[in-house]
């Protein structure tokens, strides 16, 4: 089952410069979360002796297999049907109310599930326990990760609306639609991503509503089910500036020890967080977003550009499916992947051939340095972007502090945006690109409250297919000033001077932007052995290389050595195709001759 959102504008304040703000909802396509594999589940014996009820969730759920959970509701109780009740949209109560249903359930949990008539696309179904003296929602969902509930599609399927409430006065609330197919959908949530937007201290009710519905229709719920299925993938006892992953709920986690933290849902970064454990992103994420714009966009009078407003991609489609996968995870770097594809909501999630449908798709390389190397590819529909121009944008929480000094005072400085807090210790945003006239343009907002603040810089052409390379820095957390920034961004902008002696480069991998042997997606010079050698010269120029990293083409299932100066470098790592990867030391001056050695005949 595939869970799906149409876009919808949630609430809008006046901004500083009139930006009107909207809430971008992204889609969670539940069936198009990838990871690697994990170890065997612990052995049952290990394991605390459950109830048949709970051993039977738990049989029928992978999520379940490993981790605590608590069942909310699983029908096999009468009482269990009280804690529901269906409203109308003024609140009041009809008199047919939920029942026992042991005509629809999930047979492989148990026998009962819940039958719900819902008169109009208005009517409710709550689950709040105000109808029950006995059983209460659960208030506190802090020690869980995901939330599971099995709903059932009637024939053609069906469109969902469920929505998560927390506290009084004012209450919060956060929705998401949900496309069922027909039978029996398992939707899993993630808890952390409703905390984005609810208290999960104080969590009241949950409801759900058929807002397509002409007439009455029968609502069937089964198993809800809070789970905390955190997993380790890697660096679970990681040292201070090495990298782990791991995941929790449908969020993956991806941070260097002691350094920085960046948590990546339905494909894009939606937590940065630091040594404060603060949430330095807007609640949105952290970008870069790509954002249709008119001509004129930046002058000063121009209109106000709300880069997250579901309108801009009114066009595309109704709904949006996302997915993310983890596609490499070393000591070295970790590489995630994530898509947006807008469909329309009579095509199945499936129907349309993979890369052909319009949307975005963003590659992150993380480096445990702070580097994050983002590739962007944008395929628009056959009615285009609906804007001549394309720019991007970045968003944080205005209330940590940020500034944005000029860079105007650092000569021939490369192109960058830096988002900075002066104070020591305290986590600072560069963003760079490597052509310096790609992005010439740039626009800084506020909302009203100055709780979110965005920066779009712009402008390129709105061709069919937009390829874009970025690179964002969120260690060290000392780049205060604009010469620090401009230092970083000449690294990228501007490679070191590369002279193979034996060996080739090579110049056709995807992620280099002008051929020249440096991967501006990826951060890192491609090169390639010849007769078991590769020899070069790495010339620094008048910059500072930060940390020089290399992939050597042909060196897959082969033991290498690699020699700087004459002395040994280590470590050595291996990509996921089993390319070799090294990295050498910061450097400033003085040229350095480079020389790796491959066994003939691999091993």
């Amino acid at each position: 089952m595939c869970s799906e959102r149409r876009f919808t504008r949630c609430g809008s304040s006046t901004a500083r410069r009139g930006l009107a703000w909207t809430a971008l909802l992204a889609a969670l396509a539940g069936c198009e979360w990838f990871q690697p594999a994990q170890p065997a589940a612990p052995a049952a014996a290990s394991r605390p002796k459950l109830s048949p009820i709970l051993e039977r969730m738990r049989q029928a759920y992978p999520d379940l297999r490993e981790g605590p959970f608590i069942s909310l509701a699983d029908f096999e109780s009468p009482g269990q049907v009280l804690l529901f009740r269906t409203l109308r949209a003024d609140g009041t109560q009809p008199d047919e109310q939920p029942t026992l249903s042991i005509l629809r359930s999930r047979n492989e949990t148990g026998a009962g599930g819940l039958k719900a008539v819902l008169r109009g696309p208005d009517d409710r179904l709550v689950f709040d326990g105000a109808r029950s003296s006995e059983l209460a929602l659960i208030r506190d969902w802090r020690p869980y990760a995901l939330l599971l509930m099995s709903l059932y599609g009637p024939p053609g399927g069906a469109v969902v609306e469920f929505t998560v409430t927390s506290g009084e006065d004012p209450s919060r609330h956060w929705t998401r639609t949900l496309q069922l197919k027909p039978q029996w959908n398992l939707v899993t949530l993630d808890v952390a991503t409703i905390g984005d937007y609810v208290d999960l201290a104080d969590v009241r009710a949950l409801a759900w509503r058929v807002p397509g519905a002409t007439g009455g229709v029968e609502l069937f719920v089964d198993d809800v089910i809070l789970a905390d299925n955190r997993r380790w993938v890697l660096g679970e006892n990681a040292a201070s500036g090495e990298l782990y992953v791991r995941t929790r709920g449908r969020r993956l986690y991806v941070g260097a020890r002691d350094r920085f933290e960046l948590a990546l849902a339905d494909g894009v970064i939606v937590r940065w967080q630091d040594a404060t454990g603060e949430n330095l992103c807007d609640v949105g994420g952290l970008g870069p977003w790509p954002v249709p714009l008119p001509d004129g966009w930046a002058a000063p009078d121009a209109a106000p550009i709300a880069y997250d407003d579901p309108q801009l991609y009114a066009g595309w489609g109704p709904m949006v499916a996302t997915s993310q996968g983890l596609v490499e995870a070393t000591p070295a770097r970790v590489v995630v992947m994530g898509e947006w594809r807008w469909r329309s909501g009579a095509a199945p999630p499936d129907a349309a051939a993979p890369g052909r449908e319009p949307g975005h798709c963003w590659t992150y390389t993380l480096y445990p340095s702070g580097a994050v190397h983002v590739q962007l590819a944008s395929t628009a529909p056959p009615g285009g972007w609906g804007a001549p121009r394309v720019g991007y944008a970045v968003g944080l929480d205005g209330r940590r502090g940020f500034t944005s000094p000029r860079i105007d005072a650092v000569p021939d400085a490369p192109a960058l945006v830096l988002l900075a807090r002066p104070q020591p210790g305290r986590a600072d945003l560069l963003w760079t690109w490597p052509e310096r006239g790609a992005l010439p343009l740039r626009r800084d907002f506020a909302s009203q409250d100055e709780r979110r603040i965005a920066t779009v810089a712009g402008d390129v052409p709105a061709a069919p297919e937009v390829h874009t390379v970025h690179l964002l820095r969120v260690w060290p957390a000392d780049l205060d000033g604009p010469p620090e920034a401009a230092s970083y961004a000449a690294d990228y902008a501007r490679p070191a001077g590369v002279r193979v002696l034996a060996g080739r480069l090579v110049t056709d991998v995807a992620g280099d932007r002008d051929g020249d042997g440096f991967n501006e997606g990826e951060g890192l010079f491609e090169l390639e052995l010849a007769d078991n050698v590769l020899r070069f010269t790495f010339d620094p120029g008048k910059v500072v290389r930060f940390e020089p990293r290399f992939r050597v083409h042909g060196t897959a299932g082969r033991t290498c050595w690699v020699y700087a100066r004459g002395r040994p470098v280590e470590p050595l790592w291996r990509e996921r195709g089993d390319l070799l990867l090294f990295e050498l030391p910061r450097t400033s001056a003085g040229t350095i001759t480079v020389e790796v050695h491959a066994r003939p005949g691999g091993g």
